[in-house]
């Protein structure tokens, strides 16, 4: 039984739109977030093309300043966890690349 958690930073619950890129050449896959914390978040994806561990990616998080389709301020990340759901959905854990400390602004669509 693990008792010790190793996590840096605590996550919150919270459901954000989001968009994310895994090459410069691919197109967008939308998607929301779970769960948030500065160094990573916990993504469900709208895809029936899977991510693997090790890919990097980017995220672009709707906020109300810029809605998720016109973002272009991406957030950089290497997905770490991937969890299959059906043909058409997938979990992915990530780990930003650097700590996003201003994203705890974006739960304003917290989940209940």
């Amino acid at each position: 039984m693990r008792t010790h958690d190793r996590r840096r930073f605590p996550r919150v619950e919270t459901e954000i739109a989001v968009k994310c890129r895994r090459t410069a050449r691919s197109a967008y896959t939308l998607g929301r977030t779970l769960d948030l914390s500065p160094s990573g978040v916990l993504l469900e994806l709208h895809t029936s093309t899977l991510a693997t561990v090790g890919d990097r990616i980017a995220l672009a998080f709707d906020c109300p300043q810029c809605p998720v389709t016109k973002s272009a301020h991406m957030v950089t990340a290497t997905i770490v966890r991937t969890i299959a759901i059906d043909e058409t959905r997938q979990r992915i854990a990530v780990h930003f690349d650097t700590p996003q400390f201003g994203l705890e602004g974006l739960t304003y669509n917290n989940a209940a």
